[in-house]
């Protein structure tokens, strides 16, 4: 029985012409207002997106203003920072001093005055980057500083203030304290910023906690513990970054 299987195979597997591709060719398919829409795949659909819908449109918080991605004070970048550095004293270490949000890795020009809503926080921040901790003397932290100051001219912090004089950081505070160049702090920033990414490679090698949270799952976090508390986002607060030439 079984040479008969094989010999049956055989002849099935030697009538195959395999069928050499002689080319490639695609063709286009315009898709807009125009075009006439399916409904049978809008129907499909509709349950996940009525799904997907009901999640992203949630309220999470109101801001007061308008909320700016811009040099050298970002409202924008202050907010983000603000919600890792909070958020990294609530779940993970309680000494954690300074918040970083990468001006770059801010992904809309600003968030509107009014509801913000949890598809807005995926808007601004739709990479997988995850919030780490970093202990750093202040001599390093003032380096970092610099690259700020001499490369973006500004961004987002959270729990100091600086001045950017010639293209680089002075009368930097920690909380209302000058730096100590001597003292160790702890830093919350992206695993992207961390690992080297927008040129600066001080921070790799030093003690570290690498979490598993999400930076937008903090921003969420953040934004849902402030409506829960009656607060409101605003960038009413004292200017962080400003610059003297």
């Amino acid at each position: 029985m079984r040479i008969i299987i094989l010999f049956i195979f055989s002849i099935l597997t030697g009538c195959h012409v395999i069928q050499p591709v002689t080319g490639i060719s695609y063709k286009g398919y315009p898709v807009g207002k125009t075009t006439e829409r399916d409904s049978s795949y809008i129907n499909m659909l509709r349950p996940y997106s009525d799904s997907v819908g009901k999640t992203m449109n949630q309220v999470l918080v109101y801001a007061s203003n308008d909320l700016k991605k811009e040099l050298p004070n970002s409202s924008l970048g202050n907010f983000l920072a603000d919600a890792y550095l909070a958020m990294a004293r609530k779940k993970f270490n309680p000494q954690t001093d300074v918040a970083f949000m990468n001006h770059g890795g801010v992904r809309i020009p600003r968030i509107t005055a009014g509801p913000i809503i949890k598809g807005t926080i995926y808007e601004v921040m739709p990479f997988d980057n995850v919030l780490v901790l970093v202990e750093v003397k202040g001599a390093v932290l003032a380096a970092y500083l610099d690259r700020i100051a001499a490369e973006g001219g500004g961004g987002g912090v959270a729990g100091l203030t600086m001045v950017i004089k010639n293209k680089k950081a002075t009368d930097i505070y920690i909380g209302v304290v000058p730096i100590d160049l001597e003292k160790t702090y702890v830093m919350a920033n992206s695993d992207y910023v961390v690992d080297g990414g927008g040129g600066f490679n001080g921070l790799k090698q030093l003690p570290q906690q690498r979490t598993s949270y999400l930076l937008r799952e903090s921003i969420v976090e953040y934004c849902a513990a402030m409506g829960v508390e009656g607060k409101k986002i605003n960038d009413q607060t004292p200017i962080r970054i400003t610059v003297h030439e």
